[in-house]
């Protein structure tokens, strides 16, 4: 063979060796999983027994595509959020961390430090983009895009929604706004939401699906980045009977007419329109008004599936979907078979809907008995992006994504759950629990039928959960040694909440 013969031999075989290399290299890269996509959808004021994939479903509740998240993953009954109202419960949620670290007051407006990161954070420094639509709440600083409460001084790219603890679902524009004499009530507000900082007007629409919408836009707008979407409905809260007319139709129940400045304040108005048997709404009416506004939820919850699978990214995206606290007892939301509701530490107001699904990775249609809480979020979502669960010590869950693969108790689950909540008190330790808790009914406020008053109200009580959900049945003194060592437990966290004080800013 002459040099020239054997030079072009050598050319092909260096260039095939290369072609070797790259084909190698790709195939590793496309061997190699992608990051998943998270969403956490979280809605307001949902009942324990208000999600039809559950057996102890309430009557008429129907939640085809809630379902389909269950179908598609893993159900938990044994699910709880670390408080019994939506601001302290968000804040755990949101930084994986028991709110009481840096709320001294232990109650309703915990707020969020400087120096305690958020999921939007943490996800955002590993390269996903992030998004917040609806609701953010954390009990203080409403309305202010400044401060470290609002959702783009907290790790979010991009914001679409209400800085307060509740808004009108339909009035969302600047002339009502402006028309009115108190649209930024400590409870309730009404006119622009936040559009990034800036308010901005919108007419015509309805929050659950204008959320909806900006969602999905979020999502058909990231390619190939993952990304990370804290959707938070301000369905199904008051005022519960602001639904689509379609809806009211389908379950039979009057249109009531939406607040204008003739009616005066919106304060009375939302006060009128969240009374039980007052001459405004009667009880079975309530109920129907929950069912209706659940259902448009449940359908909007829908279209953000269907979206997914549409854009290819259903089976390669983590869902977790769960309520910020037990069901409204105001609403016609419904517990059962638990006692007690939202604003109390009966079982009811802690212990709520939660689902979780990721086709690529987790099993499917899966019951999952064991006990978990808000406080795994965090640490799921990052193991599921692939960061080192080491460096975040602080968090006070762990991670569900073995666990539920196997059908074992979480790490957390081997450790007592704490509750305080203003005078209210709880802590859960395997199967028991002791609790102090309160019942919430005022007098000018009747609950509905929905809701069952919780035993023992005002007196330090042990359930074996196990065996009575519905703690029914007091064992305190049966099991005096018992209640003094869990007592001995809750008071111990508590002074350790209260060494953590100066640490925050």
């Amino acid at each position: 063979m002459n040099k020239t013969k054997v030079a072009k031999a050598l050319k092909l075989i260096l260039a095939l060796s290369i072609a070797n290399i790259l084909l190698t290299s790709c195939n590793k890269q496309e061997d190699k999983p992608s990051k998943p996509n998270i969403i956490l959808i979280v809605t307001d004021d949902q009942g324990y027994a208000d999600l039809s994939a559950y057996k102890h479903v309430s009557h008429l509740c129907k939640t085809p595509n809630m379902d389909r998240i269950a179908q598609n993953g893993i159900l938990f009954d044994n699910a709880y959020v670390t408080a019994p109202v939506c601001s302290p419960s968000r804040a755990a949620i949101n930084t994986g961390q028991y709110q009481e670290k840096w709320d001294p007051k232990m109650f309703w407006s915990p707020g969020l430090p400087q120096n305690v990161p958020t999921i939007a954070e943490t996800l955002k420094e590993a390269g996903y983009k992030t998004a917040k639509v609806g609701k953010s709440d954390f009990g203080t600083n409403y309305h202010n895009p400044a401060v470290r409460e609002f959702p783009n001084q907290h790790g979010y790219d991009s914001f679409v929604g209400f800085s307060a603890h509740a808004h009108d679902y339909f009035l969302m524009d600047e002339k009502t706004e402006k028309s009115t004499p108190d649209p930024y009530g400590s409870s309730a507000s009404l006119g622009r939401i936040f559009v990034d900082s800036v308010k901005t007007s919108f007419e015509n629409t309805y929050s659950t699906e204008l959320f909806t919408d900006k969602a999905i836009d979020f999502i058909e707008n990231q390619g190939d980045q993952p990304f990370f979407l804290d959707l938070s409905y301000n369905a199904v809260h008051h005022l519960i009977h602001e639904v689509p007319d379609e809806y009211l139709e389908k379950w039979d129940v009057k249109k009531v007419a939406n607040y204008d400045s003739s009616y005066g304040n919106y304060k009375d108005y939302y006060w009128d329109y969240t009374q039980v048997g007052k001459g405004k709404i009667s009880d079975e009416e309530m109920r129907k008004y929950f069912l209706a506004n659940l259902n448009c939820l449940d359908d909007n919850i829908g279209r953000l599936l269907d979206a997914l699978e549409a854009n290819g990214k259903f089976d390669n995206t983590m869902i977790i979907l769960v309520s910020d606290n037990g069901g409204e007892p105001l609403a016609g939301a419904n517990n059962l078979p638990l006692s007690g509701s939202k604003y109390t530490m009966h079982e009811g107001g802690i212990k709520v809907p939660m689902i979780l699904s990721w086709p690529n990775r987790l099993p499917k249609e899966k019951l999952y008995p064991h006990r978990v809480s808000t406080l795994d979020i965090f640490p799921t979502f990052l193991e599921a992006a692939g960061l080192n669960m080491e460096d975040k010590q602080e968090l006070d869950g762990s991670s569900l994504i073995t666990p539920v693969t196997n059908d074992v108790p979480t790490l957390s689950a081997s450790a007592p759950l704490y509750f305080q909540f203003g005078n209210q008190w709880a802590i859960i330790d395997q199967n028991w629990k002791l609790v102090l808790a309160e019942d919430y009914n005022p007098e000018n406020r009747p609950i509905t039928s929905q809701i069952q008053l919780g035993s023992n109200p005002g007196v330090v009580a042990l359930y074996d959960l196990s065996k009575d959900p519905g703690e029914r049945n007091n064992l305190i003194h049966e099991h005096e040694a018992k209640a003094k060592a869990l007592k001995t437990k809750h008071h111990d966290w508590i002074n350790s909440m209260a060494a953590n004080y100066g640490q925050y800013e």
